[in-house]
């Protein structure tokens, strides 16, 4: 994963901002960073978990406390819907998260909160991949790709959408699937020998979720 690791993050950043959620990592040690380079802004950095004792921290003591009450095989299930290409489970157990656990003061229809939502999870859990977030490839910049490390398993890129009202929603989920389609994100994949993606389309408004899947490619 990478990040812009920069001085000055407040608490209150932490919820809106991904990059500032991965700053509060690396410093506090749970994160470590195999590669750094000046940008505008910040040092954006190559991010990794430093080994299987705070990787087990991840999983079980900051995932009590950043999840509530659900339990780890929950959320495993969730990817594991995801990663086999099952979008309508993931995104009816993604859509319980965000009802129970999350304000409606959290959101407030902020793509931000919802990407570092769904990224922050998927950091904690998928080892064997890869994850990227905000990358550019094909003609543009993703939102969020989970890349396997076994090429000879199936990818998954996401890309995300926020919608003033609920009626608006299957629009911004189909414009989403649309422009990882129109805009080639696949091409990551490729490049490293990836043969089969899983593509979706999210549109969140509110507590609520909608997701488009398109064929895998």
């Amino acid at each position: 994963m990478t990040a812009l690791i920069r001085e000055g993050v407040i608490y209150e950043d932490i919820g809106r901002d991904t990059d500032a959620l991965y700053t509060m990592l690396l410093t506090t040690g749970y994160l470590t960073a195999v590669s750094r380079k000046r940008g505008i802004g910040g040092i954006r950095c190559e991010l990794v978990i430093p080994n299987r004792e705070v990787q087990d921290v991840y999983r079980f003591e900051i995932l009590d406390k950043m999840r509530g009450r659900f339990s780890v095989s929950r959320l495993e299930t969730m990817f594991d819907d995801l990663l086999s290409g099952n979008g309508k489970a993931f995104s009816e157990l993604l859509g319980g998260y965000l009802r129970d656990l999350v304000s409606v003061y959290d959101t407030a229809n902020k793509e931000s909160f919802y990407h570092g939502f769904v990224l922050g999870m998927t950091a904690l859990f998928v080892s064997d991949y890869i994850i990227e977030s905000n990358r550019e490839s094909g003609y543009g910049r993703f939102d969020l790709a989970i890349i396997p490390k076994d090429v000879s398993k199936a990818g998954v890129i996401m890309e995300f959408k926020v919608a003033s009202r609920e009626a608006d929603m299957a629009a911004k989920a189909k414009e989403a699937l649309q422009q990882i389609e129109e805009r080639e994100y696949v091409t990551e994949f490729r490049q490293r020998g990836i043969q089969r993606v899983w593509k979706y389309g999210i549109a969140f408004c509110g507590k609520k979720i909608l997701a488009f899947q398109g064929p895998m490619c």
